[in-house]
């Protein structure tokens, strides 16, 4: 009963940043090949979860899941820098519209089409549902192991000023955990995450994905500090 209870209230948000993160690595390593260079994989995961902006927006009356969550409108945004640099941005467009396109399409509804349609489409499943749950962990082990053997991860791990960097998502991914651990209306998750095995999973997930950016975080800032 308590488990329909989330199910019900968490119907329509979309991924997590988690699964937004994983993805967009996976996307944006399928269109950048290997004809354009490495990825600055901090960027791709900020773009990841860029559409969500949209949640700062709600004491303005933007709803989620609407403009924000389009292709027209970051299509229009980016055009610039498809102008400029090219193919070389490919990648990173991927990363930001999976967003939307991939993960929230299958994970919920999104206002895809705005604003020539302000229809909302998706296969609505909900969040903490097994499919969802199974689409972000998954996608965070398809990720992890495309950057051990394409050598991102050793790259990110290393004692590297440029992975100063990853701070910014593992501050958007921390702050994302903590507005549904306190935040979330109604009841708190995190005085439940003994009620189900698939919050325990999801919670895993992210705390992974925390270290994960942490240790790159300070593998950045030692670098940084070597050089005093």
């Amino acid at each position: 009963m308590f488990f329909c209870f989330w199910i019900g209230i968490l119907w329509g948000f979309g991924l997590f940043f988690l699964g937004h993160m994983a993805w967009a690595y996976v996307w944006a390593v399928v269109f950048a090949g290997k004809r354009w260079g490495r990825l600055f994989v901090p960027a791709v995961l900020m773009l990841a979860v860029l559409p969500d902006v949209d949640l700062f927006l709600w004491g303005l009356g933007v709803e989620h899941h609407t403009f924000t969550h389009s292709l027209f409108f970051w299509f229009v945004l980016f055009a610039p820098l498809l102008a400029v640099y090219g193919v070389k941005v490919v990648p990173y467009f991927a990363a930001l519209v999976q967003h939307f396109a991939f993960g929230d399409l299958l994970v919920g509804e999104v206002m895809l089409f705005w604003p020539f349609s302000f229809s909302y489409v998706g296969f609505n499943n909900a969040m903490m549902s097994v499919f969802d749950v199974g689409l972000e962990t998954g996608g965070l082990l398809f990720a992890v192991g495309i950057m051990y053997f394409n050598g991102d991860l050793r790259r990110v791990l290393s004692v590297d000023k440029g992975n100063v960097w990853m701070f910014f998502p593992f501050l958007a991914l921390v702050a994302s955990m903590l507005f549904f651990a306190v935040d979330l209306p109604i009841i708190p998750l995190v005085y439940h995450i003994g009620h189900s095995k698939l919050f325990a999973t999801i919670v895993l997930a992210h705390l992974v994905l925390v270290g994960f950016l942490a240790v790159s975080t300070f593998q950045g800032l030692r670098k940084i500090s070597d050089t005093f």
